[in-house]
């Protein structure tokens, strides 16, 4: 006697997602990663540096709709020191401190002026849409420094203490990957690597100069002056 196998709702589904994670496995095996690093003139570990990688001859997958980032300002440094984002990204600049501040831009890539006062509401989000450098400062604190990093691709990295940077789920192929650190003149390295589609692929990169450290965070406990001055 032949018999018929009934397949229960559950089953089906079941079934449906051991499907999914099947053809998930299948399309993560084709993309590999980057290892970068990154060392100045001396042949030290360069942290707080951008690495990023853009294909070549593959169209850029589409970006995130309202991709945000956050750079704060806290005990009276900006944080982190180092942002990198795609082009057209909002970044946010939340106050965490106990003074106002007056963060200011002059860099091409992004011109802008933004009083900061903590105990305001945080004012709008700002539209990073150009490529490069960008860098920060604060008028009323003179050693407040740091620089967000603008790309025209969604594969990036930034270096560790260790001066090493990783770029994760890179599809198979060719990519021209680029390096640069604060305060840099000129261009940023360059050099063209093919990336396995699994595993990780390494880079080197050294720098002709020594970036400078970040300003080290500040802890200023007393009332700001008339002017906002410190």
């Amino acid at each position: 006697m032949q018999t018929t196998t009934l397949f229960r709702p559950a089953a089906k589904f079941s079934l449906l997602l051991t499907a999914i994670g099947v053809l998930s496995s299948s399309f993560s095996a084709q993309a590999g990663s980057l290892v970068g690093a990154l060392t100045d003139k001396n042949g030290q570990p360069v942290s707080h540096a951008a690495l990023y990688a853009t294909p070549i001859g593959v169209a850029l997958p589409e970006k995130k709709a309202d991709e945000t980032a956050v750079v704060a300002q806290e005990n009276y440094a900006f944080s982190p020191y180092l942002t990198v984002v795609r082009t057209g990204t909002l970044v946010r600049f939340p106050n965490k401190d106990k003074h106002e501040h007056h963060l200011k831009s002059f860099s091409p890539a992004k011109t802008f002026e933004l009083r900061v006062n903590s105990k305001k509401e945080e004012p709008a989000p700002i539209l990073f849409d150009k490529a490069g450098d960008v860098a920060l400062v604060c008028h009323f604190h003179d050693w407040m420094r740091g620089f967000i990093y603008v790309v025209d691709t969604p594969y990036f990295g930034k270096t560790d203490a260790s001066g090493n940077a990783t770029i994760n789920n890179l599809p198979a192929g060719k990519y021209e990957v680029k390096a640069w650190a604060p305060n840099m003149f000129g261009e940023p390295l360059t050099q063209t690597i093919q990336v396995a589609g699994d595993g990780a692929s390494t880079i080197k990169f050294q720098f002709n100069f020594v970036p400078k450290a970040p300003p080290a965070p500040r802890n200023l406990g007393k009332a700001p002056s008339t002017f906002g001055y410190d």
